[in-house]
């Protein structure tokens, strides 16, 4: 074998080397309260914990206000992804199962919970909730693992939903992978959870309910199956703007009603978006609340309460 005849010389010129020195420098002061978790880069999930070092505040500050309010018994996590949600607030809860079918997010999730959750036991189920037992294709966006969803008769969101919640203009499937994923029954399984926690005298919790499209089913099978005794705040996602409210089928002594987290800034659509901010900076911040729905399902974060008395819940 033959000497090389040309050295190996690898060249920067200084622009390139200090653009790069300043971006490290950068990026290492951005991200000095990162959450010590493993995001992808890129992806629309991994801006928030690596810029603010943490993973939408007002969900886990509701969940966090729940779970100090003797609601702390467990933590049901369905969709949880990577875990960003549970990796924050788990810690709270007795008994914590986590639910999600995406084989490439498992080995992150796995790897997230034991780096924030380091003393607190929790399970993970690797399938998705359906109608029955079944496999399934989950398609996950490639810059956005966290809108993945469920190719299924049984999902509610319409092609154009599932698009322009990833941002698209319309569905195209080159734009996502797929995944033949497991799917189990909701009922099967939420009962078998259930019983189990009742066993333990774990009657009052949340569950997070993160399934693009099928949150209904979901929500169903929690009626359906959740034993008279138990306190939940459900808390889910909805893209289908003016959605009526899923029928729910609960025991004699259980009431629900349906909230959206909602908050006081102002905006005007025929504005624009600096003019917006400019207006909610100087009247000085804003608080996000939960306001009663009546009728129809709001679009974003929605809170299904379920107990004994639910709105006497919401209120403690």
């Amino acid at each position: 074998m033959g000497m090389m005849k040309t050295p190996f010389i690898f060249q920067q010129n200084p622009w390139q080397r200090r653009r790069k020195n300043l971006q490290y420098s950068l990026l290492k002061k951005l991200t000095r309260h990162a959450m010590p978790v493993f995001v992808r880069g890129g992806d629309l999930i991994s801006l928030q914990p690596l810029a603010w070092g943490e993973y939408e505040p007002e969900v886990v500050a509701l969940i966090a206000h729940w779970a100090g309010s003797a609601h702390s018994d467990f933590l049901l996590d369905i969709g949880a992804n990577i875990g960003l949600i549970a990796c924050q607030v788990g810690h709270l809860f007795k008994q914590v199962h986590l639910f999600e079918p995406n084989p490439d997010c498992l080995s992150l999730l796995q790897l997230n919970l034991k780096s924030m959750l380091r003393q607190q036991a929790f399970q993970i189920h690797p399938y998705a909730l359906g109608a029955h037992k079944e496999r399934l294709t989950l398609m996950v966006p490639y810059d956005n693992w966290g809108g993945a969803f469920i190719a299924s008769a049984d999902n509610e969101y319409s092609s154009d939903v599932l698009a322009h919640k990833d941002g698209f203009i319309r569905f195209d499937p080159n734009q996502y992978q797929s995944h033949e994923v497991a799917v189990e029954s909701a009922v099967d399984v939420l009962s078998a959870v259930f019983s189990s926690l009742h066993s333990m005298g774990l009657r009052k919790g949340v569950i997070k309910i993160d399934v693009e499209g099928f949150e209904s089913l979901v929500l169903k099978a929690i009626a359906s199956t959740i034993p008279e005794d138990f306190e939940v705040m459900v808390v889910f996602e909805n893209w289908n703007v003016q959605a009526p409210f899923p029928q729910l089928t609960l025991g004699s002594t259980l009431k629900a009603d349906f909230f959206h987290l909602t908050s006081d800034v102002h905006r005007w659509p025929f504005l624009p978006r600096t003019i917006n901010s400019l207006y909610n900076f100087l009247r000085g911040g804003h608080s996000v609340f939960l306001a009663p729905l009546t009728q129809m399902l709001a679009a974003g974060t929605c809170v299904l309460v379920i107990g004994p008395s639910s709105k006497q819940l919401i209120d403690q």
